[in-house]
């Protein structure tokens, strides 16, 4: 049986290809010729390449500098000795060893529990559990799942019908003398079932059989009951509108467009993430030496206040006293300040790592092991433009917004063709007085049916089509400008950063030179004071100032060190290789299950 009824099929198929050589002719024309101006289409590569190359061109003859700064007059009047010595009195190197105060937690504990973290630690944390990059890495499995949906279109489908009548009829009196009004009652019931496979021509195959009994009584044959069987195959197809592959997957190229466009949206993101890690990690870094500089600055300020208070009995004045007593008591003012900023810069680098481990309501203090450090870095110009434009996300989703317009435009093309489709139908026909007979018959084919039918529509002035077609035309050429908008804004962007990193760096010294001059004049002062100088509340209140001078001067080094670590993550993040930078790879199936 299975045998028979796939000669059936075979020989249905065959006989239906001689009805469909001239409509496949037609089709295979109508497909060698796409709908899309090539013309266009090798314009708007050109402007895109074009784009690029201006801006290369521009920067072509950019050497390799290294970021330089001159040192500033103090550095170069200072001896290695000097040097030395002021570094032990102010500056970084001078609280290697020094612990922190912070006071009592939220908790109302004073006891400080602390985890110590390397940038790298940090940056790998953020890039596994933080919570923004988690949420875009979902959005590509999302547009996964639309593939598939738009995939799905071109399944194939199995389909089964079965419809009942009964009906009891009353009829006039007939012609054969039959006087009495009589009825006709009949009983018909039908199956149906077949495959229905959509094309992605646009087209549609259907293979179906169907068995249907029906009895009537009384009946004009000479039985009441018997059995109609086929088996059929038919095709529907366009041939102008809606023909075509291009046409009808243009969904799932731009479901496909858009998963690529997504895992370019959460590489932006995790590009974000990781540069607002870099920049959490030395702001804490910032916060803890600002403390240290604090705390310091408080201590010797007592000391320098209990001094005069000593004096109030041979030449200091209540004012002066009260004059120094309100300077301690500012400092303990930003004291505080400072603890708070330090527990603050905490909790804000442990939300951007989001470890399992550090729960931002405990009160874990993360202590940073870097320190910030002032080597020179390296740059090309042409090399960081041209490697901004080939690994910005940015760039690469305006390139396929292009591509989706392209899509888009290729539909509208096509939609501006008249409609004419084809339908051809084959049909074996069986009829019995049981199933089985039918069914024979049917297989045997002496009975077959042969129908085509073309059908052919086109509205009139066709303006619809026209100005869809005209906006996904606009629609193109806007998103090549945009692109170009882009592009501009990635070359400003690296631009931009590469100016704050020299500036940065060069900063450091100036900062620095600061630093050592304020440092140098406490010296002095100290040697005076060694020297035997008379503590008279003048000195004491230079002294007072001297040291308030050194603290702010080691927060503004400090700064612009810290402010140089973070230009250069920025200057990464701008050229779109802040993740190579710090080892992480980046998936193009991030997501996990």
């Amino acid at each position: 049986m299975i045998s028979t009824n796939f000669r059936i099929i075979y020989g249905m198929i065959k006989g239906l290809h001689l009805y469909l050589i001239a409509p496949g002719l037609a089709i295979l024309a109508t497909g060698c010729i796409s709908p899309l101006d090539r013309t266009l289409e090798q314009t708007l590569g050109d402007q895109v390449k074009a784009s690029q190359r201006t801006y290369r061109d521009a920067a072509a003859s950019s050497p390799m500098v290294e970021v330089e700064r001159r040192p500033s007059e103090v550095e170069m009047k200072l001896t290695p000795d000097r040097r030395a010595e002021l570094d032990r009195i102010g500056g970084p190197m001078a609280y290697e060893n020094k612990e922190l105060d912070l006071g009592s937690d939220l908790m109302g504990g004073t006891s400080v529990k602390t985890m110590k973290l390397s940038l790298r630690e940090a940056v790998q944390m953020a890039a596994r559990n933080n919570l923004d990059v988690q949420i875009a890495q979902i959005q590509p499995a999302i547009r996964v799942a639309e593939i598939t949906q738009a995939e799905a279109a071109f399944d194939a489908i199995y389909f089964a019908d079965f419809d009942f009548q009964k009906l009891d009829t009353p009829l006039p009196p007939t012609s054969f003398g039959l006087g009495n009004f009589g009825t006709v009652q009949q009983d018909e019931r039908t199956f149906t079932t077949g495959i229905r496979k959509p094309l992605t021509t646009g087209g549609q195959v259907t293979l179906s059989t169907l068995m249907e009994r029906s009895n009537r009584n009384p009946s004009f044959f000479v039985v009441n009951t018997h059995y109609n069987a086929n088996i059929l195959l038919s095709l529907t197809q366009p041939l102008l509108r809606g023909f075509g592959e291009d046409v009808n997957r243009a969904q799932i190229l731009l479901s496909q467009n858009a998963k690529v466009a997504d895992l370019e949206a959460f590489r932006t993101e995790l590009l974000r993430v990781l540069s607002a890690t870099e920049l959490a990690y030395w702001n804490l870094v910032l916060a803890r030496y600002s403390l240290l500089f604090q705390q310091r600055l408080l201590e010797r300020t007592i000391i320098e206040r209990d001094k005069i208070e000593n004096r109030l009995i041979i030449d200091a004045t209540p004012v002066e006293f009260t004059q120094a007593n309100s300077v301690v008591q500012s400092v303990r003012a930003d004291v505080i300040r400072a603890e708070n900023q330090v527990r603050r810069r905490s909790d804000e680098l442990k939300r951007q790592i989001n470890s399992p481990d550090l729960n931002v309501a405990d009160e874990t203090l993360l202590v940073p092991i870097e320190t910030p450090t002032d080597l020179p870095i390296k740059y090309n110009l042409l090399d960081a433009i041209t490697t901004a434009l080939q690994r910005r996300p940015e760039i690469k989703r305006a390139l396929l917004n292009i591509n989706d317009a392209s899509i888009r435009q290729r539909v509208a093309d096509n939609a501006l063709l008249p409609q004419l489709d084809v339908s051809a139908t084959m049909i074996y026909s069986g009829f019995g007085t049981n199933v089985g007979a039918a069914q024979d018959l049917a297989d045997e084919g002496d009975f077959i049916d042969y129908l085509l039918s073309l059908q052919f529509e086109v509205p009139i002035g066709n303006r619809g089509p026209r100005g869809l077609f005209r906006q996904r035309q606009l629609e193109r050429t806007q998103s090549v400008l945009v692109y170009q908008n882009i592009a501009q804004q990635v070359v400003l962007d690296v631009k931009i950063a590469l100016r704050i990193v020299i500036d940065a760096f060069k900063l450091i010294n100036a900062e620095r030179g600061s630093r050592l001059a304020a440092a140098d004049n406490l010296r002095a002062l100290d040697e005076r004071e060694k020297a035997g100088e008379s503590q008279t509340p003048d000195f004491i209140d230079r002294r007072l100032r001297s040291l308030q001078t050194l603290a702010n001067t080691e927060i503004s080094e400090i700064q612009s060190l810290t402010t140089y670590q973070i230009a250069i993550a920025q200057l990464y993040q701008a050229m779109g290789t802040l993740l190579e930078r710090n080892g992480i790879e980046f998936s193009h199936d991030p997501v996990r299950e």
